[in-house]
This record gives structure tokens, C-alpha cells and sequence, in this order.
């Protein structure tokens, strides 16, 4: 699937959308326009409505498929009729994207828009402090109440600087990151869910041994991942067994799970999975892609994933529906007191800038924010530039428990189908809150259903509290400390090393110790430590 990336470490997804906000109506499944429409000059004053002067504007971003479409492209055909304006959508692959992106700004030939999904604010933040970027959001965001709407004061203070904000959150998307498992293979071995983490070790040795898929082949494990011979990936999840990850206020002072004994708990359960061969070997080197064709292919029995894992496996096996009677949600096995939550919601999926040398025009950039206000969800052109509703002949089906359903089962004559870059128009806009289940199958059915129902119940799980996503720490210290970690985990579980009291030393004076004054200082200021 080429749609849509999430995480930044986990890979290409298909999106599946999952709670309904403001009532979105549509008795008919080609009309999903909600009736709070916001038309693109909404809230604009005649004068400006008036305005018959066609601007050219360019959004640069990464895109799901980075690839052109054509002259005839019908997405370009309607913004620009839509907005009157004449528009250029760049996609840029996420390798080059930074580089080429500080180019233009180099020169005279700026994007009026910049978009970057995921929650990295240091590109951002490093144009702003240039003084290439829009000075400040915050007079502004009358112009685009939608997207106003939606932000928290939690991302509002991630994307300021000095009381200003350098860029527009895009809302967060709803969490449906989960560990999945597989319920036929419980059943087969006579099984439960597993609780905590010597149940979950006991699962693993069960699915990897006792030939669960009853194939009378040794091909099977409990665990994988996709590490891609850089980090744990996904597996690194399974650290909220034994508590919360990364930077936090425990008892009045900043924390940290390197420090406190759960990264080291995790690590010690990561080395009994590799000591005692319950994960697929290749759980470290192979990237997402690779680890996708082993989910679909019956080789691995847990695995962290939204619940569009269910389509996935559904595409592999001919849209048979057994995937609703696969797989189920693992809620987080307890492994230490404070453990056996999910982590925190991210404060936001992305972040869109506007630069300065389009700001400086006023009537440009109204132009600009009438064009971001008519796309944002939940309004009409949400749909029809996401979607292709009303522009590509595509249509959408309410289901009866409020989702939507979108069949992208091919079809020669669809625009995306041959040219499928045009589905990079969606990529600055796209939200999972729309509640489009997306398949491959023509038509809804059990896997839509259960996909829903495993998503609500990720949702509503018990979380940590969200500390880190209100710091801002040094890119480069973050860094540091990361690779060291990266390197130290391997090694561990290896068995190369086993000296972690070394490692922590040696973490706190790569970098970690100044970050851990700087979080101090932060959450003193915020209120967090007295």
C-alpha cells in the first residue's frame, strides 16, 4: 500500500480513519460533505472576496508516492478553480527532503507552503530562526477557525517560540497503534491473552515451537519487527510493560526510563526472546516491508500495528474475511507496577509553515489560508482533495456504526490508479478522524467491522501522561543520546555487553545529563516540579 506514513520508523500504511467528529452527513454515499461546510472564502470581508488576481502557490512536503501526475491531473484542475489560483504541489522523498528544502530557501525561487508530518519541529524550527518563515500564526488563526479549532494548548506550545507560533499543528490523529495477536492461534493451543510479561514470553514459546498454523513446519515465531539494523522499531513498544518511556516527573523531579530501571527491565526481556529463540530471527535487520510480507503470510504472531492490519492480510489472501477471526488486540502486558499502559497521544501528526516571502504579500496570503480553511476536515474540500469524491468519480459508504468505507479495489479508468501520485494531494490534509476505512475489498463487511472495533477499543485505552511532548531539548544532544542507546541495546541483547550501569554513565555524560537540567528547567517553568 502507498498511502500514507505514520511514526516515521514504522513504514507505508494504508489509512484507517476512526472516530467521527462533528456530525458528518451524507444519506447519500457520494455527498460525505458534513453540513458545517466551510466554504474556501469563509469568514473573508467583500473586498477580499472580490479579488479576482490569480496567485501561484507552491506546497512543498514528502508525499506517500513522490511520483508526477500529468497534464490533465483533475486534483490541480480543481484547487485551482476552487481557490483561483494557480497550484503547484512538489513532493520531495524523505531522504532529500530537508536538503533540497534549505536550497530554496537559499535562493529566490521560496514554496509559498511547507508541509512535514510526524512531530520533528527542528527543520521548522531552524527556518524560522532564519527568518524564512510567517513571524506568527496566532493573529491568523481566525482565517482558518477549523484547524484552529483543533489545536491543544499542548501543541500550541510545541509549535511556538518566543510566544510566537512558527507553524500550524495539523490535529493529532486518533491513537490506534496497538499490539496485535493472533486469537486462532490461542485457540488452536489452548491459550489466553497473555496479562503480563512471563505470560507473554510463555505465548511467544508456544507460537514459536508448537506449530500453531499446524503446518508440521518449524516457520512460525511469537515476535517480530523491523529494525532495518538501526533501533528495535515497533518491538521498542513492549517497554511500556514495565513503565513509561522516555522523559517524565516522577515524584516531584525529572525521570527518565534509562535511569530508573525500565529500559533495563525491557532490554533483559528482549535478550530472554533472542536467547531463547522465540523471535523471528531477522527481527533486527529487515525493514517494514519485509516484516509485512511475514504478517501476511502466517510466520509471526504478535506485532504492534493499527487496525488496518487487517486489510493487509486481507490483500494477501484474496479478501477472504478471515482476518476478523485472526487477529485481536493485545492489551500492554503488566510487567512492573507502573507498567501496562499504551503511550501518551502525540500532541499533533504534522506541522505546515507558511514563508515569509509569500507572507509579505497580504492578498497572497489570504489566498493561502482560504486554501488551508477549505481543505481542513471536516469540510468540503477535506473529501474531495483526500478522497477524490466529486473529482475522480470515487464515492464513499456510511456504515451503520459510523464509519465510512472507501474501496480502492482497482479500476483502469480511475485517475489515481494509473498515476498514483496524485494521492500525494492528501498527504498535508489527511486525518484517520475521519473514519474512512480503506480496503482493497469492493465491498464492506466483517473485516470493516472488526477493524473499527479493534481501533475504538486502542483508542480508548489506558495511557501514559504526556510529558515529553511538552520539552524542547537540543536536536543534536537528542541525537547524541540516541545513537549511543541504539548501539548499547544491540549489543545487550546480543550478550556483547552487559554492563548497563557503564552504559548509563556513560549516556548521562554524552548528553543526557544537560537534557535532564534543561527538562528541569522546563517543567519547573510549566508547573510540573514546585
Amino acid at each position: 500500500m502507498l498511502r500514507r506514513k505514520q511514526w516515521g520508523t514504522v513504514g507505508t500504511l494504508m489509512l484507517a480513519g476512526i472516530i467521527m467528529l462533528a456530525g458528518c452527513s451524507s444519506g447519500d454515499s457520494n455527498n460525505v460533505s458534513p453540513s458545517n461546510t466551510v466554504s474556501p472564502t469563509a469568514g473573508a470581508t467583500d473586498a477580499e472576496k472580490a479579488s479576482d488576481k490569480k496567485f501561484a502557490i507552491e506546497l512543498i512536503e514528502t508525499g506517500w508516492v513522490n511520483t508526477p501526475t500529468d497534464d490533465s491531473d483533475p486534483f490541480k484542475k480543481w484547487i485551482d478553480e476552487t481557490f483561483n489560483i494557480d497550484f503547484t504541489l512538489t513532493t520531495i522523498p524523505a531522504n532529500d527532503f530537508e536538503s533540497k528544502l534549505f536550497t530554496r530557501f537559499s535562493g529566490s525561487n521560496q514554496p509559498d507552503l511547507i508541509f512535514v508530518a510526524g512531530t520533528d519541529r527542528t527543520l521548522f524550527q531552524k527556518l524560522y530562526n532564519q527568518g524564512v518563515l510567517l513571524d506568527d500564526w496566532v493573529p491568523l488563526l481566525d482565517k482558518v477557525p477549523t484547524a484552529a479549532a483543533t489545536i491543544s494548548d499542548v501543541a500550541k506550545q510545541y509549535v511556538s517560540q518566543d510566544g510566537k507560533m512558527f507553524a500550524l499543528p495539523r490535529q493529532p490523529d486518533a491513537n490506534t497503534w496497538s499490539f496485535k495477536i493472533r486469537k486462532d492461534w490461542l485457540d488452536k493451543l489452548s491459550l489466553q491473552i497473555p496479562q503480563t510479561d512471563t505470560e507473554l514470553i510463555e505465548v511467544f514459546k508456544q507460537f514459536t515451537f508448537n506449530d500453531p498454523d499446524g503446518n508440521n513446519q518449524d516457520d512460525t515465531w511469537g515476535a517480530t519487527s523491523a529494525g532495518a539494523g538501526a533501533n528495535f522499531s515497533s518491538l521498542s513498544q513492549l517497554e511500556n510493560m514495565y513503565g513509561q518511556m522516555g522523559f517524565q516527573v516522577t515524584n516531584n523531579q525529572v525521570d527518565h526510563s534509562i535511569l530508573n530501571g525500565t529500559h533495563q527491565k525491557f532490554l533483559d526481556f528482549v535478550k530472554l526472546l533472542q536467547d531463547e529463540k522465540i523471535i523471528d530471527p531477522d527481527w533486527y535487520t529487515q525493514d517494514w516491508e519485509q516484516k509485512k510480507v511475514k504478517l501476511g503470510t502466517d510466520k509471526v504472531g504478535v506485532d504492534q500495528y493499527p487496525g488496518v492490519l487487517l486489510s493487509e492480510y486481507e490483500a494477501n489472501t484474496n479478501n477472504t474475511g478471515k482476518a476478523a477471526e485472526i487477529w485481536t488486540n493485545l492489551p500492554m502486558p503488566k510487567g512492573a507496577d507502573l507498567g501496562g499502559k499504551l503511550p501518551a497521544d502525540a500532541p499533533l501528526s504534522g506541522m505546515l509553515a507558511i514563508s515569509a516571502s509569500a507572507a509579505k504579500d497580504p492578498e497572497k496570503l489570504e489566498r493561502v489560508l482560504q486554501l488551508i480553511e477549505g481543505v481542513t476536515y471536516p469540510n468540503d474540500g477535506y473529501w474531495k482533495l483526500r478522497w477524490g469524491v466529486g473529482i475522480t468519480g470515487e464515492t464513499m459508504t456510511d456504515l451503520d456504526n459510523g464509519a465510512k468505507f472507501f474501496s480502492e479495489l482497482k479500476d483502469s479508468s480511475n485517475y489515481r490508479s494509473n498515476l498514483p501520485g496524485a494521492w500525494d494531494y492528501g498527504t498535508w490534509i489527511a486525518t484517520n478522524r475521519d473514519s474512512v476505512l480503506q480496503s482493497t475489498a469492493k465491498e464492506p463487511g466483517a473485516v470493516q467491522e472488526k477493524t473499527f472495533e479493534l481501533d475504538n477499543e486502542t483508542i480508548g485505552a489506558a495511557r501514559f501522561q504526556d510529558f515529553e511532548s511538552l520539552l524542547t531539548l537540543d536536536p543534536q544532544l537528542l541525537n547524541d543520546v540516541s545513537r549511543l542507546q541504539n548501539e548499547f541495546d544491540i549489543k545487550y541483547v546480543l550478550g556483547n555487553t552487559s554492563d548497563y550501569e557503564a552504559f548509563k554513565a556513560e549516556w548521562l555524560k554524552a548528553g543526557g545529563q544537560q537534557l535532564l537540567d534543561s527538562a528541569t528547567e522546563q517543567y519547573k517553568a510549566l508547573g510540573y516540579i514546585k
